[in-house]
């Protein structure tokens, strides 16, 4: 058997009793501080709403506290004592909550007001079970600290856990077959994952919902921070109705099996293959379909633990459509470079090969994810796209990539000569994420620096480490930042702006077309794809000139070069 497929078996029977331990405790750990510190004084609310409320003398009480860590809790102890149907009880029961905690002052309260009614021998009135007349408690109302805590703490570490072991299973059944042997292997992003945000929505709008007529009457006394329980139902709302609308996605297109041939893939071969769409899809619909080449390894261990992922290797071409009465099918067919790696997981070290497929039908969009097995080969594949179909696949990209890089970058004759735009706010999502993420770190080390000014020692260090004001500062030029070039002759002029404010101005002679290069400055990678940002410069013996900066898209760049030289008679 081949290596890289025994291999690939290996690594493929799933995330293993540790991850699966690990996701299930905090999926536990969720559940049950939703129940014990939320959800249970919300049932025993409900039962002890038809309890009577009779008078009862306080003999002793204390406030409790409990200091572990810097942090303090409470709890109240008292001994009461009570008449009912002319017999006497007493009780040690105060709260429907039970445990210490410091949500709010719920304690320190409930201590000072039974320690007055001690002292000045005054009754309180206790809340009696009619048919069990032992059982009693001197305080009935709900806390909105504790259902915040339990329901915001309780579902944070719930929805961690539960996606975590979704994730986990999820990348384990996702791939396939993964020896090949000509077995439909299943998109990764199926209807499970819809099936996930449905239950999981449903179960933020029921757990909380004994508590809703408790908040509204709170809310009705003054006490609005109950309303905050609200909050969840809304939430679950929206996670369900995400889930509805993926799920109606998915019943649109269907499964889409994906069946290779070779199967499986050929790296120095071919990776070919045809996926089922469970529709009749007109035969102008365009597909667009992606074949990766990842590499993943684990670095550290314990916090310290990260996994690197880098792309080696990305193509796309459009799928070709055969549409039937009642289904289509979408192939597509790439040519592999022999030198990238097969399949394999050794260790901390693994390769995946991924083909992803877009597209869009009567207003619905279709994104679909599929793990293959590939291996070292030369082997072809029986689905040949007609030449057709390729050249008219090439010349459409390359008028999509010109259109792209006309918009980004503005080239146009003025009576300067040819000037060459590149606009301040372009790529806007990359420098606002790296605007929230210095942003972030800016945040948590301004904290750190304000208790080091109490504490000093390593908060100071910390504070340095956490700053992220470079990172804030350079995001702020980045979206502020222009570029204009003037190309008149065989001169070259640019002038860098921020806001609008001239910064630098640098020139260059350009007389032929090598002189004219298109480098890769940023790669951002997202679920496995690249997004290449390119830098176009003028050089020669003495330097370089940037001509036009950030295009996003490799080919987008090559249009905007062959473009300009167009425009300079130097092709």
């Amino acid at each position: 058997m081949n290596e890289a497929v025994s291999d690939t078996r290996k690594g493929s029977k799933g995330p293993g009793c540790l991850l699966n331990g690990f996701a299930a405790a905090f999926l536990l750990a969720g559940l049950a501080a939703m129940y014990f510190i939320a959800l249970k004084p919300l049932f025993h609310y409900w039962q002890t709403d038809s309890w009577e409320r009779v008078p009862a003398q306080v003999l002793d009480s204390r406030l409790n506290r409990s200091t572990s860590d810097g942090s303090t809790t409470y709890s109240v102890s008292a001994r009461y004592q009570y008449q009912y149907q002319g017999r006497t009880y007493t009780s040690e029961s105060v709260s429907l909550y039970g445990g210490s905690d410091n949500f709010d002052d719920f304690w320190q309260r409930l201590a000072r007001r039974l320690e007055q009614a001690r002292l000045a021998q005054q009754p309180v009135l206790a809340w009696v079970n009619p048919d069990q007349p032992e059982k009693a408690y001197l305080e009935r109302g709900l806390r909105s600290g504790s259902l915040v805590f339990g329901f915001a703490f309780g579902g944070v570490f719930a929805l961690v856990g539960g996606g975590l072991l979704f994730f986990f299973n999820r990348r384990a059944k996702a791939s396939g077959n993964p020896e090949g042997g000509g077995e439909p292997i299943y998109s990764s992003n199926q209807k499970s994952g819809h099936g996930f945000l449905i239950v999981f929505g449903l179960i933020f709008v029921l757990l909380p919902a004994p508590g809703y007529q408790s908040a509204i009457e709170g809310a009705a006394r003054g006490d609005y921070a109950m309303l905050f329980i609200f909050l969840f139902p809304l939430v679950g709302l929206l996670v369900m109705a995400g889930g509805l609308v993926g799920r109606r996605r998915y019943k649109f297109f269907g499964p889409t099996p994906l069946t290779l041939d070779p199967d499986p893939g050929q790296a120095g071969g071919q990776v070919g293959g045809e996926v089922l769409i469970s529709r009749a899809v007109p035969h102008s619909a365009r597909f667009t379909v992606s074949l990766s080449c990842v590499h993943q390894e684990t670095r550290g261990s314990g916090d310290d633990r990260r996994t690197d992922t880098t792309v080696l290797w990305q193509s796309d071409q459009g799928g070709y459509v055969e549409s039937g009465m009642r289904d289509s099918r979408v192939q597509f067919c790439f040519d592999v470079p022999g030198d990238l790696p097969p399949t394999y997981q050794r260790g901390r070290q693994s390769v995946y090969w991924q083909v992803s497929m877009k597209g869009e039908l009567d207003g619905r969009e279709l994104h679909r994810d599929w793990s293959i097995p590939v291996i070292q080969g030369d082997v072809g594949s029986r689905f040949t796209l007609p030449e057709s179909h390729v050249e008219e696949d090439r010349r459409q990209r390359e008028e999509a990539a010109l259109a792209s890089a006309r918009e980004q970058i503005v080239v146009k004759r003025t009576g300067q000569g040819l000037t060459v735009t590149s606009r301040a706010g372009r790529n806007l999502g990359l420098k606002l994420g790296l605007l929230l993420f210095g942003g972030i770190f800016a945040a948590v080390g301004t904290f750190l620096l304000v208790l080091a000014l109490d504490e000093g020692g390593m908060l100071y260090l910390m504070a340095g480490a956490f700053g992220g004001y470079g990172l804030v500062a350079l995001a702020l030029y980045m979206l502020g930042r222009s570029l204009q070039v003037v190309i008149r002759g065989d001169e070259v002029r640019s002038r860098r702006r921020w806001l609008g404010i001239p910064l630098r101005q640098r020139r260059m002679r350009l007389r032929n077309a090598d002189q004219l290069v298109l480098d890769s400055a940023v790669r951002s990678t997202t679920n496995g794809r690249v997004q290449e940002y390119m830098n176009l410069y003028a050089q020669d013996e003495s330097g370089r000139v940037r001509v036009a900066e950030g295009i996003a898209g490799q080919q987008a760049g090559e249009q905007l070069r062959e473009e300009l030289l167009r425009e300079l008679h130097l092709v």
